[in-house]
């Protein structure tokens, strides 16, 4: 969701202040309150090194200059980890949340509203809430996950944001699975 964050901060700082004289109807207190740059439809691709890191989606995109802050509504992204990475080893990683909210500067974000994540592996995770600081992915609300040979649950999570550590925190149940015969 960082990646929308830099795109947004980018695009508004492009964009230049916003002019209130434009919109006469516009009250003084509203106009103070609006967002440096509103986007509907927003898509967006991220690449680095000539190649897309990331790409997504929000119907919904508010971004404030001052402090960096961003507000997206129904977003979508997908990331595709560095080969090698430890992320790798899921594929594709695909993430949603009805809502985010994010600031530039301090790196850091709150995903809520049910935060979904599905790897090609066949990896699934849900919670109602997400919060990143730094590379820390927090969470203090039930956390399902599943995926080849596991089923999880937690009444937390604290993750390295690279996918070098994970672990479910608070209660935390689940069965693991034989692997599959591959044989048949």
């Amino acid at each position: 969701m960082l990646v929308v964050i830099a795109l947004t901060g980018a695009s508004a700082i492009a964009c230049g202040k916003q002019n209130t004289q434009a919109f006469p109807n516009v009250s003084a207190s509203e106009a103070a309150n609006a967002p440096d740059l509103s986007l509907r439809g927003v898509a967006f691709a991220r690449t680095a090194d000539g190649r897309i890191t990331a790409r997504g989606t929000a119907q919904h995109l508010d971004y404030r200059r001052a402090g960096g802050l961003l507000n997206a509504d129904v977003t979508a992204m997908t990331l595709v980890p560095q080969a090698g990475s430890q992320l790798a080893t899921f594929g594709l990683l695909n993430l949603s949340a009805p809502h985010v909210k994010g600031e530039l500067q301090e790196k850091s974000g709150n995903a809520w509203g049910g935060v979904k994540v599905a790897a090609t592996r066949g990896d699934r995770g849900a919670t109602e809430a997400v919060e990143y600081r730094g590379e820390l992915i927090t969470s203090e609300k039930p956390v399902q996950l599943s995926g080849p040979g596991y089923v999880m649950h937690g009444n937390g999570m604290v993750m390295q944001a690279d996918g070098s550590f994970m672990r479910l925190t608070h209660g935390v149940t689940g069965t693991l699975h034989e692997a599959v015969e591959a044989a048949k």
